[in-house]
């Protein structure tokens, strides 16, 4: 049979090599600073129990007082990192409070007491308390997180603190025969537990650690697999998108077919219809029996370049304005724009409107199509809100700063409401005080998206109700 001092000494070496071998296996694979106060602390139990085994070949000094030290250290070290393993973050501080505590009640025994007795106890009790410390933690492990490892670290440890308790007791009971090296069952005890503790111990912490590392692994998995499922979603959103963008697609490319069928079968009947009642009207003219007549078709005239100029500016909006093709912009012959703007306004009162023409330019460089359209909805808005009686001027006059043209179009009617300001231009947008009813609130929005597209802007420069009502077109040019 092995004598006690041998067997502490070989315990103690037991202790030594399976951290080592703990460490090996888990330094890469599981928290770093876990698996270093685990291995650490068994390290230094394997010590200190090999130093008690070294007892009257070490000095007194170093197998009594540093070997119990380091024991009592080690509970303190692992507890920690276990703590450490459940999320707690202060294990260390509270460990080490426990250690430094145990640690002085033992150096004054040593120093005051010339008995084994009190020493002895107070080591079986302080191995039994680190012991019962790390058998609750485990357990608390296992019930919180499932670790069966942590279960079998429990027992392994309960046992231990068992075994210290029996040596304990036995050691009190026999208080004045206390030997530190005793061979009696309790001693026996103490060594299995010891050995199957320092087994099983370290085999559950590698345990711990592997299913924590398969716990993130899993969780890993079941992330990868949400952001797959995501991903997939995201896929087939996309797809369906795009299948209504096509379709979206495809019903424009309708609609502005249809716009087109409009454009040509609508625009240019009714344009010619007009041409026809305003040569009819001319030749009536010359009849003296004909005023009625004639004035009958005024008023049919009046009604078809009506429709026409609406026609022309649902179009403008649908096809030309939201179009995505550039606008093509030429050299323009500024008199020729005014007179095609005056010809599409009826002649029942085109004589309202007079050009004031100072402006030097000759020619501006635009979009002839659409500034005929803006400026026309500008004078048509001008005639239909002032007074039947009252006179629309256009003037045209040059800019400097910034360099450009400016066409005012100016009336007396009553101007706009303060509450339509802020949404002058926007579409849909109608004033209340208008002469006739009617329209679409379309005509200033186009007048303002026409003048963006050339880079300009359209502004309400005058608003005093029956004097002056000042609409500006601001059209920039460059330099040759």
């Amino acid at each position: 049979m092995l004598h006690p001092q041998t067997a502490f000494f070989l315990a103690g070496l037991l202790y030594i090599a399976l951290p080592l071998t703990a460490w090996s296996i888990l330094r890469r694979r599981h928290n770093g600073r876990a698996v270093t106060l685990w291995c650490l602390g068994g390290g230094v139990f394997g010590i200190g129990t090999a130093l008690i085994g070294m007892r009257g070949t070490a000095p007194a000094w170093l197998s009594f007082a540093v070997a119990n030290l380091m024991v009592f250290g080690s509970y303190a070290l692992r507890s920690a990192s276990l703590r450490r393993e459940l999320g707690q973050s202060d294990g260390l501080r509270v460990s080490g409070a426990a250690w430094l505590s145990v640690s002085v009640l033992y150096l004054m025994l040593l120093t005051i007491s010339p008995l084994d007795a009190p020493r002895v106890v107070l080591s079986s009790a302080a191995n039994m308390g680190g012991a019962l410390s790390l058998s609750w933690l485990a357990w608390k492990l296992f019930r919180i997180k499932g670790y069966r490892s942590a279960a079998m670290l429990s027992v392994a440890y309960g046992l231990f603190a068992m075994s210290m308790l029996m040596r304990g007791v036995v050691n009190v009971v026999n208080w004045q025969k206390v030997v530190v090296f005793s061979s009696g069952p309790e001693f026996v005890f103490a060594f299995i537990a010891a050995l199957i503790a320092a087994l099983y111990g370290n085999l559950g912490y590698i345990g711990i650690a592997l299913e924590s590392a398969r716990e993130v692994e899993l969780a890993r998995a079941t992330e990868l697999s949400r952001e797959q499922e995501k991903r997939e979603q995201i896929e087939l959103h996309s797809r369906e998108l795009s299948v209504l963008l096509d379709e979206r697609t495809q019903l424009l490319a309708h609609r502005e077919e249809m716009l087109g069928v409009m454009a040509h079968e609508v625009r240019q009947p009714l344009n010619n219809a007009s041409a026809a009642l305003q040569s009819a009207a001319a030749v009536l003219a010359r009849v003296h029996d004909g005023q009625e007549a004639m004035l009958r078709l005024n008023r049919a005239n009046a009604v078809l370049m009506q429709v026409s100029a609406s026609i022309d500016n649902v179009l403008a909006d649908a096809v030309l304005l939201d179009g995505g093709e550039a606008m093509v912009r030429q050299e323009t012959d500024i008199d020729t724009l005014l007179a095609l703007v005056l010809a599409d306004i009826s002649p029942e009162v085109r004589h309202r409107v007079h050009v004031e023409r100072p402006a030097a330019a000759r020619t501006a460089d635009m979009n002839a199509s659409l500034m005929r359209l803006a400026l026309r909805n500008l004078i048509v808005n001008a005639l239909v809100y002032s007074p039947a009686d009252a006179d629309v001027i256009v003037r045209v006059s040059d800019s400097d700063n910034p360099l450009g043209l400016n066409i005012d179009v100016c009336d007396r009617g009553p101007g706009f409401e303060p509450t339509v300001l802020d949404k002058l231009f926007t579409r849909g947008t109608r004033g209340t005080r208008a002469a006739q009813p009617g329209g679409h609130g379309l005509g200033l929005h186009i007048v303002q998206r026409v003048m963006h597209m050339h880079g300009g802007s359209a502004q309400l420069v005058q608003n005093l109700p029956g004097e002056a009502v000042v609409m500006r077109l601001v059209l920039p040019q460059t330099e040759a």
